[in-house]
């Protein structure tokens, strides 16, 4: 089983190059999207209440990652979750919340209960009242493993603006 480590964002800038790789494993993306997703990390770096935790195998190799922050007014994620939620859902999920930006597996150490180490670690480090993330609008691993760990589901039918893909929104009381 893979070594959980807790890292802050300067810590974690080491990783995001190889994190943004199991990404694009994991989502089944390509390299533009891998590139990208490189970018959005490092953006991510400097937000309040960054949190990041990741699992490394016995050669010290990153298999698996998670990561969020407090999430604020004017912040792409966090302003969209916010409109589509509602007055007052929103208010209820978005306005003391963790935004979990991130969690990936590689493929092939999926489904051996390193995603919810991951998680759990998170959830149990995490600022804020709620924790809220967004997951493809449709069964999935994924979106079992955040319902077995307390989420609900909040919303769906979002699509981000950039994007055909349709999303769900989830979030879980601290």
């Amino acid at each position: 089983m893979p070594r959980i480590e807790v890292l802050d964002a300067r810590d974690f800038e080491l990783y995001v190059r190889t994190a943004a790789h199991i990404y694009g494993a994991a989502m089944q993306r390509g390299p533009e999207m891998v590139v990208q997703r490189c970018e959005i990390m490092h953006t991510h770096l400097d937000r309040r209440g960054y949190l990041a935790v990741v699992a490394l195998d016995d050669d010290d190799a990153l298999v698996g990652f998670g990561y969020g922050y407090l999430g604020r007014r004017g912040e792409w994620w966090h302003d969209i979750v916010t409109n589509a939620l509602g007055r007052e859902l929103g208010n209820r999920w978005m306005s003391d919340a963790f935004e979990l930006a991130e969690l990936h597996v590689l493929p092939a150490h999926q489904g051996h209960g390193i995603g919810t180490l991951l998680l759990d670690e998170i959830v149990t480090r995490a600022g804020g009242s709620t924790m809220v993330l967004s997951t493809h609008d449709r069964e999935s691993p994924a979106r079992r493993l955040y319902r077995a760990t307390g989420f609900v589901d909040l919303y769906g039918g979002v699509v981000f603006p950039g994007t055909t893909e349709v999303y769900a929104i989830m979030g879980k009381d601290l």
